[in-house]
């Protein structure tokens, strides 16, 4: 059976509802306008408004329809974010509808206030208007209602991280929705009690449930409901057996559905997840493939979001200057109409003075001190329009020193990072013939580089790739830089993989991750601890390894495939290798930056093949020479396309 496109139901249902509005009685026309309201809430704002201004003009008699019509003028200007007259219009309906004494609308109008409070994240204000309502429908024995608030409750529990409480109200909703003999509802609450299963991690339970409504959802094509199904189920099966291939297929229907339905909201998790599962089969092109996907669609929302905000305080700044203009072309023409009416009066005064000169001076003069008047708040009207003009100028201002100020605090940062990072007097200790390639994407970087000289003749150095770029990055290398002093320098750790393993576990506690759902914040790092004494190098690596040209060969040495932060499986202790230095050998370590830049002809990776094959070739030219022509290499490869990424390489000769 064909599936049926969610915007085609949902114009038909419209359509049928607006057919049968002309075939009824006036009282019931208009509740049928106001459902028509409903079915745009979420959707189209000015449609809710045009279907509740048509229901109002329908039955102006009607008094429960008056208090819809408050309802759903609030929602409108709920989805336009105006929370203060979503809130005016919800207030409105709950003093009308406890006026008439309407139980239900009271309880309607409390679910309504509910609504803003979780917009505006107060998540347990939203649970107590929630109780409000849920009380009255008890009172009234109104099934529907029960069911719909107690699963709004559930839904507020899960905001508060309460899945105990959630997951009761979800069960409240799911028993009672069997009485109702709505199909839709009842399969919808089944979802919903499999979605709060997956929440407890009791997977057998979750999967059970979101079976159950799968079926109803792809007879009905109901797509946004099959696409969080399909989400959880991957997410159930993976709890209860770790099976990559059930959860591969269950995300891959999920964004299926989610490409069917049109919305873009649940793609980020889901690439997220199928880049995690081609990783753990070890299948690096896929994986990488989803990864970046995932940060397309990261980069594309923050687009959309930087530009639709630009776009509003834009839209607003031309509304108001279009405003001002129609209101001073109306005063204008208020001028002129009265200029001429008053030209008319006074031929009118000059023809009677023929007759009554006595009442024409009377009259004249009268006229005289009204022209002044009128002349006098005609001044005073235009004094308000300039008054405005440079009030709408002044916000224009106040908008560009803002992104002003946000820019001039990035730069602020980026010298605070720069003042952060090891200096070269530093690095000159650790080797004179050295060189730091570091090529931040944005004002402040993600990468940073640090080392420290023990007295007792060791060289502790590293090269590090935070999460993200940017700010986000930026914050998280302070981070890094910071915990580095912390267990070198103050605690003397000198062991290279119990430095990392210390680094892990502080990274974690200070960003409160502790699961395969938590934010997967960390670094990758390549650390070495270089005994002078001995010549030996000791060597950890987080994802990122050590390259060591000794003569025309290169030796690679593998770090361990887990990050500084959280990871799917059970964290494993770091590991170390010991090397045996010789003089002139050449120690390289790097970010993924270089090697992940699109460039060249075809817009392609640079790779790390032709990086390695680069070092090996310019390795006999001093430290300074090496860094520029891999500046210039960079350059040339990465051409009109832009940098994806921080870029940092750093060459320390024995």
């Amino acid at each position: 059976m064909a599936l049926t496109s969610p915007a085609k139901a949902q114009a038909g249902i419209v359509d049928s509802l607006k057919r049968i509005a002309l075939r009824v009685d006036r009282d019931s026309a208009s509740r049928i306008y106001v459902r028509i309201a409903n079915i745009f809430t979420g959707v189209n704002s000015d449609s809710v408004r045009t279907y509740a201004a048509i229901a109002a003009k329908t039955a102006p008699g009607n008094k429960i329809t008056r208090g819809d019509v408050l309802i759903q003028f609030g929602n409108s200007y709920h989805m336009e974010n105006k929370m203060d007259s979503a809130l005016k219009y919800f207030n409105s309906a709950l003093v009308y509808f406890s006026k008439i004494g309407n139980e239900k609308g009271i309880g309607k109008a409390y679910q309504s206030f509910a609504v803003v409070k979780r917009s505006l994240n107060d998540y347990k204000g939203a649970v107590e208007d929630n109780r409000k309502a849920l009380e009255i429908y008890e009172k009234m024995k109104w099934d529907l209602g029960i069911v719909n608030v107690s699963n709004n409750i559930s839904n507020m529990y899960v905001s508060l991280h309460n899945y105990k409480e959630a997951l009761a109200y979800s069960r409240k909703a799911f028993e009672l929705s069997k009485t109702l003999g709505d199909s839709s509802k009842y399969f919808n609450m089944m979802m919903q009690l499999g979605v709060r299963y997956n929440d407890i991690r009791m997977p057998d339970s979750a999967i059970y449930y979101l079976s159950g409504a799968n079926a109803y959802f792809e007879r009905n094509g109901f797509y946004a409901f099959l696409m969080v199904l399909n989400s959880n189920m991957a997410n159930a099966y993976w709890a209860k057996n770790k099976s990559i291939p059930q959860t591969k297929r269950y995300l891959y229907k999920s964004l299926n559905y989610s490409n069917l339905s049109g919305s873009t909201d649940n793609l980020v998790p889901l690439y997220r997840d199928l880049s995690v599962c081609y990783i753990l089969e070890g299948r690096k092109d896929s994986a990488e493939f989803y990864l970046y996907k995932t940060l397309d669609v990261m980069d594309t929302l923050n687009n959309q979001r930087a530009l639709q905000q630009t776009l509003d305080l834009q839209t607003r700044y031309e509304t108001e200057k279009k405003e001002l203009q129609i209101k001073s072309q109306l005063l204008e023409l208020e001028a002129k109409e009265k200029q001429n009416q008053q030209k008319t009066q006074i031929i009118w005064l000059g023809a009677l003075a023929l007759v009554a000169i006595a009442v024409f001076g009377f009259i004249a003069f009268a006229n005289f001190r009204k022209i002044k008047k009128q002349n006098l708040i005609i001044e005073n009207q235009k004094m308000q329009v300039e008054m405005k003009n440079e009030e709408v100028t002044h916000q224009k201002e106040l908008v560009e020193e803002k992104q002003k100020e946000i820019i001039d605090s990035i730069n602020y940062a980026k010298r605070i990072q720069q003042a952060v990072l090891t200096g070269e007097e530093v690095w000159n200790k650790v080797s004179k013939e050295h060189f730091i390639l570091f090529r931040p994407k944005d004002i402040v970087s993600g990468d940073f580089y640090w080392a420290y000289n023990t007295p007792n003749g060791r060289s502790v150095f590293a090269l590090a790739d935070c999460t993200g770029h940017g700010v986000p990055g930026g914050f998280m290398s302070m981070l890094g830089n910071s915990f580095l002093n912390e267990i070198v320098v103050e605690n003397k750790i000198f062991k290279a993989d119990e430095i990392l393993n210390r680094l892990r576990a502080k990274i974690i506690a200070a960003l409160g991750q502790k699961g395969m759902t938590e934010q997967k914040d960390g670094m990758d790092i390549a650390l070495c601890v270089w005994n002078k004494n001995d010549n030996t190098l000791e060597f950890a690596g987080a994802n990122n390894p050590l390259w060591l040209l000794r003569g025309q060969e290169l030796i690679e040495y593998k770090a361990d495939k887990m990050p500084i932060g959280t990871y799917l499986e059970t964290p494993a202790p770091f590991s170390s290798k010991v090397i045996n230095l010789q003089k002139n050998d050449t120690i390289y370590l790097s970010t993924d930056g270089y090697a992940d830049q699109f460039g060249g002809e075809k817009g392609k990776k640079f790779k790390y093949k032709p990086l390695l094959e680069l070092l090996a070739r310019i390795n006999p030219l001093a430290s300074r020479d090496q860094k520029a022509e891999l500046d210039k290499s960079f350059q040339a490869w990465k051409n009109h396309y832009e940098q994806v990424d921080d870029v940092s390489i750093i060459g320390i000769r024995v």
